[in-house]
């Protein structure tokens, strides 16, 4: 029997927060970023602000995002999914934050592009991994999917913008699976060879998808998941780079996808099957690349996360400005505001 959890309070007493972090680690390094979980930049990424408060007294700085959404009617409402205390939301920007009680583990959050009062999250309740919806913006959420045993998770959840009952999901143990009516029913679509950590849709043809198989390889599909390539080898033929971390998509040129891998970042363009090394610092390449992100409003702006640093180039790569992060945390997600590309939100987790 399917479940529907209203949402009548806030925060139950079993999580604890405190002023400074929730785990209360003593190597974290000093600095205004050092316990941040999240952190702002409203000048496009020159300076960031930790955005980590509650209230006056409790923060979410101990917390491990894994998931973010914005909401596309009103960007100041920002949903965070986490490692172990669940949904938090800012109504605000992200200035301070409130505690939805649905799951533990939040590893995907997502709005129905069509309707902003609908959305869907995976995460973990009670040991057990599922799908929940959002039926409205009072954070009414009914469960749609649901795994058969303890144990797994769902790594990756992706909304078709053309068709929003259309979704695709992937667990850590490479079942891919698909609805065609908003989670009512599901389908076997492809077992990949790893977990799926990544599902992107090309912002011009909502039949052509991307999955990155972490660490392993990336997989296309040309028709809506009626067929699926196992393409790694293509991505650096001369290198064979398999080692996927990200995969994103342009959110305004179609056709253009981005994998961020243990050895730098390539790039897809138009219709051909070649992907191109852009050029990114050196030195970054030495580390997973985690976090990518295009500006919506300018296709050679992009932002990747490499280590401790952040880096953002506005020529498409040919020059970086980098930002260093003081903290014991690795960004895990990155954001454009749609409606603002100066305004750019980071999720922080531990590796």
């Amino acid at each position: 029997m399917k479940k529907t959890f209203s949402i009548l309070v806030l925060i139950s007493a079993s999580f604890i927060f405190s002023g400074c972090s929730l785990s209360g680690t003593t190597s974290t390094p000093a600095g205004p970023l050092a316990n941040a979980t999240m952190i702002k930049s409203v000048d496009g990424g020159v300076a960031w602000q930790p955005k980590i408060k509650i209230d006056d007294k409790k923060t979410i700085a101990g917390v491990d995002v894994l998931s973010m959404a914005i909401d596309p009617v009103d960007s100041n409402i920002v949903y965070i999914g986490t490692m172990a205390n669940g949904i938090f939301v800012s109504k605000d920007g992200a200035e301070t934050w409130a505690q939805i009680p649905l799951a533990d583990k939040i590893y995907n959050i997502v709005f129905d592009p069509q309707n902003h009062d609908i959305m869907y999250a995976s995460g973990v309740l009670n040991g057990r991994a599922k799908i929940f919806k959002r039926l409205s913006a009072n954070e009414q959420w009914k469960e749609v999917y649901t795994e058969p045993a303890d144990g797994t998770v769902i790594t990756s959840l992706a909304i078709n913008k053309v068709n929003s009952r259309v979704l695709f999901a992937g667990t850590i143990n490479g079942v891919i699976v698909k609805t065609t009516d908003g989670g009512l029913t599901w389908a076997n679509i492809k077992k990949a060879t790893g977990p799926v950590t990544g599902i992107v849709f090309d912002s011009s043809d909502d039949q052509h998808l991307f999955f990155a198989v972490f660490q392993i390889g990336l997989l296309e599909t040309k028709d809506g998941g009626k067929t699926i390539e196992d393409i790694a080898q293509k991505i650096d033929a001369t290198q064979h780079v398999s080692s996927v971390f990200a995969v994103a998509a342009d959110p305004s040129v179609g056709g253009v996808f981005y994998v961020g891998t243990g050895s730098g970042i390539f790039k897809k363009t138009g219709s051909s099957d070649t992907w191109e090394a852009v050029n990114i610092i050196e030195s970054s390449k030495a580390f997973p690349i985690r976090a990518f992100a295009v500006s919506p409003m300018n296709p050679k702006e992009i932002m990747y996360s490499s280590s401790h640093a952040i880096y953002k180039s506005v020529d498409g790569g040919a020059s970086w400005a980098t930002f260093q992060l003081d903290s014991a945390k690795e960004i895990s997600v990155l954001k454009y505001d749609k409606s603002n590309s100066l305004k750019i939100y980071a999720g922080l987790r531990k590796y």
